[in-house]
C-alpha cells in the first residue's frame, strides 16, 4: 500500500497543528537555533537540532514524528525565521509550494490569534536579514574577552538572551 503525499495545504495545516500542541517544545527549539546564532553557527538542521539538545540535556520531545519527518521541519523553520530573521543565518529552506500560502494569515487561523511576524514569508525573512533591517539583528551585546580570546556566553546568559528575544513585542 503506497502512502498518499499530503497537499501543501495539508503540510502546513499539519505542521501549524504541531506548533500549536507542542509550543513548549516549539520554543525550545527557537531557544537552541537563537544559541547557535548566538555562537556565530553558520548552519542548524532538523537532525543537528537534536544532537544539540542532547548534548546540553534538553529533552526537546518524545514525539518521533519530529525527529524523522522532514515536512514538519519545513513548516517548523519557516514560521521561526518568521518570527526571527536572523536564524535566517543558519536555517536554509528551498522553495516549495507552501511559500505560495499566506503563512501569518494561516498563523492566525490555526493559532486563533495573530502573531506580529517580521517577515512574512521565508523569503521575505532573508531579505530583511541580508539588507540588514534592524529586526533580522540578534544584538548579544559586547564579546567578553579573557585575555586575548573571545569568550563564549555562559549556557545561563543565552537561555536569558533567548528568553529576552522570544518574548519582547
Amino acid at each position: 500500500m503506497r502512502c498518499r503525499r499530503k497537499t501543501p495545504e495539508q503540510l502546513l495545516d499539519y505542521g501549524l497543528l504541531w506548533i500549536r500542541e507542542h509550543n513548549d517544545t516549539y520554543r525550545r527549539v527557537m531557544h537552541i537555533v537563537h544559541s547557535e546564532v548566538a555562537r556565530g553557527s553558520t548552519w542548524v538542521g532538523r537532525d543537528a537540532i537534536y544532537t544539540l539538545a542532547r548534548q546540553s540535556g534538553l529533552r526537546i520531545t518524545n514525539d518521533r514524528e519530529f525527529r524523522f519527518s522532514h515536512e514538519l521541519w519545513s513548516v517548523i523553520a519557516r514560521y521561526m525565521a518568521m518570527m526571527r530573521p536572523g536564524f535566517t543565518r543558519v536555517i536554509g529552506c528551498n522553495r516549495s509550494p507552501i511559500d505560495e500560502f499566506d503563512l501569518p494569515a494561516k498563523w492566525e487561523e490555526a493559532m486563533g490569534e495573530p502573531y506580529p511576524f517580521p517577515a512574512r514569508s521565508y523569503a521575505e525573512a532573508v531579505r530583511l536579514a541580508d539588507a540588514g533591517d534592524c529586526t533580522a539583528n540578534i544584538d548579544y551585546g559586547k564579546p567578553r574577552r579573557k585575555g586575548d580570546k573571545c569568550k563564549r556566553p555562559k549556557k545561563s546568559e543565552l537561555c536569558r538572551m533567548a528568553q529576552q528575544s522570544l518574548f519582547q513585542e
